[in-house]
């Protein structure tokens, strides 16, 4: 019996930047877990004879978000000839629809059998009759569109039995939503995991749906809103065996694992593995009140969950109304924070800027308050975007709103419809000043004085990353540790880039990101200073202070809106009196504390005693509070740190030394320069990072 060979080539493509360049990386964040699932169907389906028994199957996989596709070698492999070789383009968001077009129009000029699946092609033949035009034009290149979920008994099957045979459909539409009981776990390829930052991270949906009714989601619509899961069993099952290959850390990609129907048992059998000896960690999805459920902190803490993703959305409750996310109770959400803080468990939570309330100010208040107020440990902030596959999307397409035309901007990172309350570049404006004001170094210092010791070094890393990622104006989500960039990998509507213009734009790209370097070293070096010692009186007063301020600092911004100066005095002279007798305390109490900076926190101390009496005036104008409010900031918290803290009064010294420097060789003014700092800042600097970088390093 002659054997027929069909070749599968499973692709996730990535995306085009601004400038029309494919977005590739070097280490990756989060591994794909459409890739793994897509192969472990397959060769289930195979080993299981559903494609016939005289069929070789093989099974290769790409991501381009961390790999160059072999396009060549596709191309030259099809024209052997050997077999029957078949694309699939794998999980195809919206944002990647322009890319993966690209590549199957030229993978079907050269005769290749292409089929294109995910939330793009599901989203739109979900909530419309009939393809958009971007589908309908590749459907007449003679792309196939699958909709739905392969899990569905015989719908893999069909569709590879089909291309074997080369009779492939224009459209495979999988309906209704499969029963995934008894569906193939995923099974991670450690070779592909080896292009991501951490190896020993792998990916599960445990289960598929969505009971919420979010007007900009899509699952609901896609998925169902349902809750369906695979069995307990399989996943432990999974799991055990992925520890042996030394996969131990998890995220659970469903979109809520708290309405998982089998969430206790999936919970049982991890604590079980942990009592016997199984170091297996997760972090998950939820919603803000699955605090609620009785037991479920307790047992996701015990399984081994070290953070949460809280879809928390905005903490303007007319905004959470107008999307219907009405579970989302803004005075609870502090409370629900501290729960899981009590439990040991980090929570991240998810920011949409750009809903109908959100007003540049407004948003800054917000954003203020969910740093200050509820103190959660991570934020991603996402622009609104109506995504096809959601009920906004639908809507705006059938009242005829416009819409960015270009799928590749629908990434929820750039304004793709006019905002009814900001003005076009506003918008994006205040969502980037978002991550600035949340990845700060202020903010950061304050996280980590607060984490507990056991967390420290997981939220100083992820800090790290976080704020790498705001200053390369990239989401940390969806970015990795060095940008690669080909020159024949651009968008066909864009010229290719001569090779001497586009040596200068890598060049200039390498300059800034090692400029970016530097300034991360530094700045985490001065972070790690000002929390490294959490135990410390010095420090303990200095997290005291930094949480008053930030309390004091919301509602001051209370007082501005709502206009009651009087208030606002007097909590700055709360604030400042009880800074004074904090500083006191610790002058005559620190034993850790030299003679002379003892001195320095009594005559700082005298100091702020003097200033609450300089705004103890019958009517401070609002001009007055400003000021004092940058008095704090600037005068008692700068200056705190730098007396009772060693070593950050010199960082800071020697940072605007630096920075004179690059000054005055910028302006040609370097003959003026005093140099006689410079041997005791090259010490400093060759000791300081040394303690800094062991310190750091000795962590993983």
């Amino acid at each position: 019996m002659i054997r027929r060979k069909l070749e599968l080539i499973y692709l996730l493509p990535s995306r085009y930047d601004d400038d029309g360049y494919v977005r590739r990386y070097w280490r990756g964040v989060l591994p794909s877990n459409t890739l793994a699932c897509l192969k472990s169907l397959t060769l289930a389906a195979a080993e299981a004879g559903e494609l016939g028994p005289d069929v070789d199957v093989s099974v290769e996989i790409y991501d381009e978000t961390v790999q160059r596709l072999p396009l060549r070698q596709i191309i030259k492999r099809h024209r052997s000839g050997h077999g029957r070789l078949v694309v699939g383009f794998a999980g195809v968001q919206s944002n990647q629809f322009a890319r993966a077009r690209d590549l199957a129009v030229r993978l079907r000029d050269e005769g290749i059998p292409v089929m294109i699946g995910g939330f793009h092609v599901s989203g739109i033949l979900s909530m419309f009759d009939a393809p958009s035009p971007e589908l309908q034009a590749l459907l007449d290149r003679g792309v196939t569109l699958v909709r739905g979920e392969v899990e569905y008994p015989g719908a893999l099957a069909e569709i590879l039995r089909d291309a074997l045979d080369g009779t492939m459909k224009p459209i495979y539409s999988v309906s209704p939503p499969p029963d995934i009981r008894d569906a193939v776990v995923p099974q991670p390829d450690p070779e592909y995991l080896k292009r991501f930052v951490f190896h020993n991270m792998g990916t599960i949906d445990t289960s598929r749906g969505c009971l919420f009714n979010c007007s900009f989601c899509t699952i609901i619509n896609v998925q169902g809103r349902k809750m369906r899961s695979r069995s307990a069993q399989s996943i432990l099952a999974s799991i055990e065996t992925n520890y042996e290959r030394g996969i131990n850390v998890y995220f659970f990609t469903d979109d809520n694992f708290a309405r998982s129907p089998v969430w206790e048992e999936v919970l049982a059998g991890l604590m079980r593995m942990r009592e016997q000896g199984r170091d297996v960690k997760f972090m998950m999805q939820v919603d803000t009140q699955a605090w609620k459920i009785p037991g479920f902190i307790e047992k996701a803490e015990a399984a081994g969950c070290y953070l949460v993703f809280v879809g928390m959305e905005s903490i303007n409750a007319e905004n959470l109304a107008s999307v219907g996310k009405r579970q989302n109770k803004v005075s609870e959400f502090a409370s629900m924070v501290e729960a899981w803080h009590n439990a040991g468990v980090l929570v991240h939570v998810g920011y949409i800027i750009g809903f109908p309330h959100d007003t540049p100010e407004s948003v800054e208040h917000d954003i203020a308050f969910l740093k200050d107020s509820i103190k959660v440990d991570e934020a991603s902030f996402f622009m609104l975007t109506p995504l096809p596959g959601s009920r906004d999307h639908h809507d705006m397409v059938v009242a005829h709103v416009p819409i960015d035309a270009d799928l590749n901007n629908l990434d929820s990172f750039h304004e793709t419809f006019r905002h009814g309350r900001m003005a076009p570049g506003e918008w994006y404006a205040t969502y980037r000043a978002a991550w600035d004001a949340f990845y700060s170094k202020e903010n950061i210092v304050n996280i980590l004085l607060r984490v507990p010791d056991e967390k420290y070094w997981q939220v100083f890393w992820l800090s790290l990353w976080n704020r790498y990622a705001s200053l390369q104006g990239s989401h940390p989500m969806v970015t990795g540790w060095v940008r690669f960039m080909a020159r024949d990998e651009r968008r066909p509507e864009y010229p290719r880039e001569s090779v001497p213009r586009y040596a200068v734009r890598r060049l200039r790209d390498w300059g800034r990101f090692a400029a970016l370097l530097v300034r991360l070293f530094y700045e985490f070096q001065e972070i790690w200073l000002l929390t490294r010692k959490k135990n410390d009186p010095r420090w303990i007063t200095l997290a005291d202070l930094r949480t008053k301020w930030g309390e004091a600092r919301c509602r001051l911004m209370e007082c501005d809106l709502s206009g009651h100066r009087d208030a606002a005095v007097a909590e700055l002279r709360a604030l400042l009196t009880g800074a004074s007798e904090r500083l006191m305390q610790l002058s005559d109490r620190g034993k850790t504390l030299s003679a002379r900076a003892r001195r320095r926190l009594r005559a700082k101390a005298t100091e702020i005693d003097a200033y609450v009496r300089s705004i103890d005036v019958p009517t401070p104008t609002w001009q007055q509070i400003v000021q004092a409010e940058r008095y704090v900031s600037e005068s008692l918290l700068a200056g705190y740190e730098e007396v009772a803290i060693r070593y950050v009064a010199q960082r800071r010294r020697f940072n605007a030394y630096r920075h004179e420097v690059w000054t005055r060789l910028i302006s040609g003014r370097i003959l003026t320069l005093n140099l006689s700092p410079i041997p005791r800042l090259l010490l400093f600097e060759v000791v300081m990072g040394l303690r800094f970088g062991v310190s750091f390093l000795g962590r993983f």
